[in-house]
């Protein structure tokens, strides 16, 4: 007779045996299934009893891995495997370029916004398990056929025989022994349920462990494993029930514990996942011990008692499940909540009980200081240094040998036992530090409202980010660092940088932050070299520091890693778009697209390039203002329909990107709402933007702010309202500085001058995804136009305000202008760009006794005349291109600069970070983006009457009190207006033309008009010697990008009216040659289509030149010619064209050009009032009617409204307004005096320059 030790311990092995035959079996499937290097997945069975003498020692842990949630096989991780389906939220993170994308996690989502978590559907392989009800003959299901490879007497069929035939054996032997205890044997109960569910009979397994149950009605054992067979069978309800009363039993229990939460993930109630743990955490926490002591030192070393009352090896266990509790709150959305849980696991780990987290990094930098410097610990401690340690990838590694000597295990995990499960726990607790240093940067990012600790920096993620890396090598964390790092604004660290980084030049120096980031990038890539997030964020560094061949080299690895990574595509899609390739642009737009139908910059995207080639198809169009914002689609087929039919409606891709911008700014109008509404922030709040205006506030008026500010509370527009008040109060302030140093002679403290600091709960805006210079061609409205600068100003403001580098005061004001005004100009275009082509002689032309011009180059020089002659005639210039925005600032500031004129805009280079330190009293903008900044760093527009009519400004033109903001903000919803700037409407048009100092006919002053048509035939000839002398040329030499499908439409319509003319286009890009020439055949015909003429672009003096030969040039409605109109305009050439918009400023240009191009009298304001329409049909009866008005007779000469036109251009191009460049640098001049002026007096409005007396 056998005892019941002896029978226990031959089970276990039995059991043992059995599992490892199951896994072989299965091993062997997938071998001989061509799977054999995929990593099975664990399925999970019953835990037995244990035994006095247990052979588990013997297995291999190959076959055979003893887990802490019960027995699994499956592939050995080296760690705990669990069914706590929750993965790490935010390890994969990736960012775009081109668009203001911001940075993206794997699931694709912005920083600012992530997307929840996909978790298993299930956390169990239930279908793995073996359904063996009826003996031996059912349990041969199991078996595959046997190969002929191995010997038939080791294959994993025979053994799995072998191993059945002992299992129901041992079965038999337990059912005979229990029987014989009456059934009161608890080990062999168990036993016998844990044989019976591997043999597959789960119906017997149940009965077994309820038999257990019988005998001890709470154990816990027979309880979980009851709980697991009904899972087995699907019944999760009846295994939810039993394990939560095993967890409620014994909280301790946590084999119990991470099934129950592996159920509860497998059903996606994520709610009762956190309950749960908090229930144990709660029920094992020991009772508060007031004698533990918080300073750094004793709080590690005070570490040899747990918080919680479970034993030492079992610390890591409760480490992962505080550490699922954070994925869960994150994956709900709570990251304040899951910031917290993390930082808990972090702390159990270290074995911190005081202090918080704030402790571990405070070490982590002291000593890597100390390291670094070699200098005293203690010293080093007492000197709280701000700036980052910048170590290497290969330094930050020996971070946790330094901070937990020598050889960096972790305090709190030093009883768990050796291997796997200490492996395990160290993993987790770097998986830990990693996600709480992900949300730290989001907050940084945001402001700090979602990251659950306010005023983390850059320095303290950086230390938990090394820690992470140390404690284990992740590709994750090295991408999370690399972004990080990219984000560092300094030429030279101002903080502690140790170890070797990798120079790229990008024609300067480049960022130490950068050169580490690159680092990091390659070290991860090293990790893990299919890691397509680390690719994808390597590649939009290289392109922000101008490495575009290589950025695409590396978006490339990327698709390749992962070809459906949307991020990857559109970020590859906007870099070869640069290099010109858009056909490759559309084509990888299209598979992100195709990847993601719902990501808005893919989407955006490839409207734009269809849009930048004419291809239409598809396009469609909405139905806007009863058809006349966009009256003609075009459909899947390339047909025209008319927006004004009675059955029209919205459809197609130009629908899509109008429905994603109205959908983001309604999303927009929410932001920053209830932050005023949390506890002390109102009072807080009005205080400091009183106390920035010095303090000084009657009861009423105080009254007042405090009724306004109140009434924003939970109210749209509430988190615009907040940074918009901060930057008026900042404004003001630095006014009452001015007043106070020059006026009253008396001296303050700088500190009296700080500014007005954003709630610590106001994330950063995310900016929407059609960007203001998109609007131009883009059918939106007033408001939505007004609104997408408006939100792109703010993203600024908020981010600027809370850059490190941003000084807490305002700047100092400058010394009052004695004798000039000094004025700087900050461009990325003094090169060969047209901004430099128009104003390359503005700023040598001024009066040196009213405005010293500064130039602060943003770019690096491309050794153009246009940019040698903007350095050798500027007053001052510098090179700025390699400047952080720190010395920029400085720079501006100390140069004592009264106006600060931004000629970027929102175009690629703007420096409006710059703008948003507003490092000088007044701020201006013109030339370099037509439309509004919406920015309340932008004091005035200079403009004109015809490109920004008054009708488009705000109805309260006041910019200067905190009572004029409010007041300002009452107005926010009306939809009919654009301009909140001041505007300085210039005498004549705002544009600066200076062809007459540097076109290339410049000097042919002298040629007469007859010269003048001489050449210009001659001229036509060389161009054309195809075209019969009676032919009139028509021409349009914008970008194709500006042409839409209306006015494609009327311009074939002028072809079909008139069959003499043609229409001569650029090749701008070349792509769009093909699909103007198909969409005109199936619009107009082939006998139309044939008298379309293509050229290339030409280089700019050529450009010019040839631009005389065109009869009438049609220019784009919907946004006009620019440069080109007054390069046209300069050759004499008349120009047809339709201000469209009274709220968009490029589609009037043109308009402004013209009418000060011709002379200032009766006969020129009947020139141009002909060659300006009011309608797309008199645009269409304007065009024929002057197309066969003109009638060539000889040699250029003939006879029309047009010859005589071109003549009046061309003969007074040197007399009028439009090219008199020193004429228009004096009109500016007025206006600087003017603009501060009315600063100094306090006054705001706007300014009309035919009220001011000329040179005044």
């Amino acid at each position: 007779m056998f005892s019941r030790e002896s029978v226990a311990i031959w089970a276990h092995k039995t059991y043992i045996e059995l599992l490892a035959s199951i896994h072989g079996q299965h091993r062997s499937d997938a071998k001989s299934s061509g799977n054999a290097s995929s990593p099975l997945k664990p399925h999970l069975f019953p835990r037995p009893p244990r035994t006095q003498r247990s052979p588990v020692s013997s297995l291999n842990s190959q076959t055979k891995s003893r887990s802490n949630t019960g027995y699994f096989f499956g592939t050995n991780t080296g760690g705990y495997q669990s069914p706590i389906g929750v993965s790490s939220p935010v390890q994969n993170l990736s960012h775009t370029s081109g668009y203001p994308f911001s940075m993206v996690d794997g699931t694709g989502m912005g920083m600012q916004g992530q997307k929840p978590l996909q978790v298993p559907t299930d956390s169990y392989i239930a279908s793995a398990i073996p359904r063996h009800m009826n003996g031996l003959t059912s349990s041969l299901s199991l078996i595959s056929p046997v190969s002929a490879s191995p010997s038939p007497l080791s294959s994993p069929a025979v053994k799995q025989l072998e191993a059945i035939s002992q299992a129901r054996a041992a079965l038999g032997t337990l059912e005979k022994l229990c029987a014989e205890s009456g059934w009161t044997w608890i080990d062999g109960l168990l036993f016998g349920g844990c044989l019976a569910y591997g043999l597959g009979d789960l119906n017997s397994a149940i009965s077994w462990f309820r038999r257990v149950l019988v005998v001890e009605e709470r154990h816990v054992e027979a309880l979980s494993n009851l709980a697991l067979t009904f899972l087995s069978q699907n019944r999760r309800e009846e295994a939810e029930q039993y394990w939560r009363l095993v967890v409620k039993t014994r909280p301790s229990h946590f084999e119990a514990v991470e099934h129950l939460i592996g159920l509860l993930v497998g059903d996606h109630r994520g709610k009762d996942v956190v309950e749960t743990i908090n229930f144990v955490e709660n029920s094992l926490r020991r009772p508060h011990d007031a004698s533990q002591i918080s300073n750094t030192d004793t709080a590690f070393a005070s570490s040899n008692r747990s918080p919680f009352n479970i034993p030492g090896s079992d610390i890591g266990r409760m480490v992962a499940l505080i550490h699922a509790k954070g994925n869960m709150l994150y994956t709900l959305g709570d990251n304040i909540g899951a910031a917290k849980a993390f930082e808990e696991a972090v702390l159990l780990a270290i074995g911190i009980q005081r202090g918080g987290i704030s402790v571990l990094i405070d070490r982590i930098l002291n000593v890597l200081k100390a390291d670094i410097t070699h200098g005293n610990l203690a010293e080093i401690e007492r000197t709280q240094s701000q700036a980052p340690v910048l170590l290497s990838p290969e330094k930050a590694t020996m971070t946790a040998k330094l901070v937990f000597p020598p050889d960096g295990s972790l305090p709190g995990l030093r009883d768990v036992p050796k291997g796997s499960a200490e492996k395990a726990a160290i993993s987790t607790t770097s998986n830990s530090l990693l996600s709480l240093a992900k949300i730290f940067q989001d907050g940084m990012s945001t402001g700090g409202g979602a990251a659950g600790r306010y005023g983390a920096t850059v320095k303290d993620i950086l230390a938990l980010y090394y820690l992470s890396l140390a404690l284990h090598a992740s590709p994750s964390t090295a991408n999370n660092v690399g972004i990080l790092l990219a984000s560092i604004q300094q030429s030279t660290p101002n903080g502690t940088l140790s170890g070797t980084v990798t120079d790229v030049s990008r024609g300067g120096p480049v960022d130490a932050g950068i050169r580490l980031a690159l680092d990091y990038y390659n070290y991860g890539l090293r990790l893990d070299n299919n890691h397509a997030h680390l690719y994808t964020n390597l590649g939009s560094l290289l392109k922000d520091i101008n490495q575009l061949p290589m950025a695409i080299e590396m978006y490339e690895r990327a698709v390749k890693c992962d070809g459906t990574f949307d991020i990857a595509l559109a970020n590859l899609a906007n870099a070869v778009k640069d290099q010109g390739r858009i056909s490759d642009a559309i084509e990888y737009y299209r598979r992100a697209v195709k990847a993601n139908p719902e990501f808005a910059e893919a989407v955006c995207g490839l409207a734009n390039a269809l849009n930048s080639v004419c291809d239409w198809k598809g396009r469609g169009g909405v139905v806007r203002d009863g058809g006349n914002r966009d009256r003609w689609h075009v459909d899947d087929n390339g047909m025209l329909n008319d927006a004004r039919s009675p059955n029209a409606v919205s459809y197609g891709w130009m629908k899509r990107v109008v429905e994603i911008v109205e959908k983001q700014l309604k999303q927009g109008e929410s932001w920053g709402l209830g932050v005023l509404g949390t506890e002390g922030m109102l009072d807080r709040f009005l205080a400091e933007i009183m106390a920035a205006q010095g303090g000084q506030w009657s009861d009423s008026r105080k009254a007042f702010l405090k009724r306004e500010v109140t009434s924003w509370i939970g109210q749209p527009y509430e988190g615009a309202k907040i940074i918009r008040l901060i930057e008026r109060s900042s404004q003001r302030t630095v006014w009452r500085w001015y007043h106070d140093k020059y006026t009253r002679g008396l001296q303050y403290p700088q500190s009296e001058y700080r500014r007005p600091t954003v709630p610590s709960a106001l994330t950063t805006p995310s900016a929407p995804t059609v960007l203001p210079f998109h609007t131009f061609t883009c059918p939106l409205s007033a408001k939505q136009v007004r609104l997408i600068s408006e939100r792109n100003g703010l993203r600024i403001s908020c981010s600027t305000l809370r850059s490190s580098w941003l000084s807490p005061t305002v700047y100092p004001p400058p010394a009052p202008p004695r004798p000039y005004l000094k004025v700087g100009y900050i461009s990325s275009d003094f090169n060969n760009h047209p901004l430099a082509h128009l104003m390359q002689s503005v700023f040598g032309l001024h009066n040196p006794s009213r405005v010293k011009a500064h130039c602060y180059a943003t770019t690096s020089s491309d050794n153009s005349e246009h940019r040698k002659q903007i350095e050798r005639e500027s007053p001052v210039f510098y090179n700025a291109h390699s400047w952080s925005p720190d010395q920029l600032i400085r720079q501006i500031v100390n140069d004592g600069i009264h106006i600060l004129i931004n000629l970027n805009g929102f175009t690629r280079g703007a420096r409006n970070e710059i703008f948003a330190a507003r490092p000088a009293p007044i701020q201006m903008s013109f030339m370099g983006f037509a439309g509004t900044l919406g920015a309340e760093w932008c004091d005035y527009l200079y403009a004109d009457t015809t490109a920004v009519p008054t009708e488009m400004l705000r109805p309260h033109r006041d910019n200067v009190t905190v009572e004029d903001a409010v007041q300002g903000f009452k107005q926010n919803d009306l939809d009919n207006w654009v301009y909140a700037e001041n505007i300085i409407y210039a005498r004549y048009s705002f544009f600066c033309c200076d062809h007459r100092q540097s076109a290339p006919d410049a000097g042919m002053r002298g040629f007469t008009w007859e010269q003048e048509k001489t050449r210009r035939w001659e001229m036509r000839k060389q161009l054309f010697p195809q075209l019969q002398d009676d032919q009139v040329i028509l021409g349009n030499f914008n970008q194709l990008y500006k042409i839409e499908p209306t006015t494609f439409r009327t311009w074939l319509k002028i072809l079909s009216a008139c069959p003499k003319a043609v229409l001569w286009l650029l090749r701008f890009p070349d792509l769009g040659q093909r699909n103007l020439h198909h969409l005109a055949t199936i619009w107009a015909g082939e006998s139309v289509a044939s008298r379309i003429i293509f050229t290339d672009v030409a280089p700019k003096p050529q450009h010019i030149s040839r631009a005389q030969v065109c009869d009438l040039f049609l220019d784009t409605p919907e946004c006009n010619a620019h440069t080109t109109a007054a390069d046209v305009l300069w050759s004499g050439t008349p120009l047809l064209t339709f201000p469209r918009h009274q709220h968009k400023m490029c589609s009037r240009i043109a308009a402004s050009i013209l009418r000060a191009a011709v002379p200032q009298n009766e006969d020129g304001r009947r020139v141009a009032d002909r060659l300006v329409v009011g309608s797309e049909e008199e645009y269409l009866t304007r065009a024929v009617e002057l197309v066969k008005g003109l009638r060539y007779v000889g040699e250029g000469e003939g006879e029309g409204e047009l010859l005589r036109a071109r003549k009046m251009l061309w003969e007074e191009r040197w007399r009028n307004e439009a090219f008199d460049t020193r004429r228009w640098v004096a009109d500016l001049e007025d206006a600087y005096w003017a603009a501060w002026g009315k600063w100094e007096r306090g006054e705001g409005g706007d300014l009309w320059l035919t009220d001011l007396e000329a040179g005044a």
